[in-house]
């Protein structure tokens, strides 16, 4: 006995069903647990002290002998602003400096991401490169002088 008569016969079609009911029902239950497992992991990720977050935390104040900045809660995006913060630090340094001294001052002053802001400062040309891995100050003035400027748009010739 051959073909659909013999699966008929031997319970085949209810087999089939039954495997491919399994297969879904493995798969829900994989799916169901792929989506929690984050919170899984948060739970074995807590230290003991972040379960006590509901409760009230004294404020930690600065100290006394670590001159501070103060820096605006939302960190600015505007890179003249970021450099009128960066400006008394740039000072502290002088006229030439190493990027590295600039970059260690940043980060023991907490400022945020370091790295990505003095790329920026590059690119506006606030921080002009003197060779030798020395770069000089170059503070943006109330007209944004920084800004590359190609020439008149309007006075281009017209192809035509």
């Amino acid at each position: 006995m051959y073909g659909l008569n013999a699966i008929s016969v031997h319970n085949g079609w209810a087999m089939a069903f039954a495997g491919a009911l399994i297969v879904f029902s493995g798969l829900v239950v994989l799916s169901l647990v792929i989506a929690q497992l984050h919170k899984v992991l948060t739970f074995f990720e807590k230290k003991p002290a972040d379960f006590q977050q509901d409760q009230e935390t004294p404020d930690i104040e600065q100290p006394e002998d670590k001159p501070g900045f103060l820096l605006p809660k939302p960190f600015p995006e505007d890179i003249n602003e970021i450099a009128r913060l960066y400006k008394p630090l740039v000072e502290e340094l002088g006229e030439t400096f190493y990027l590295s001294e600039l970059y260690e001052i940043l980060r023991t002053n907490d400022f945020p991401h370091p790295h990505i802001t003095l790329t920026a400062l590059r690119e506006a040309e606030i921080l002009i490169p003197d060779g030798d891995g020395v770069f000089t100050w170059n503070p943006p003035t109330e007209n944004n002088d920084n800004a590359k400027v190609e020439g008149d748009l309007g006075a281009s010739p017209q192809l035509e």
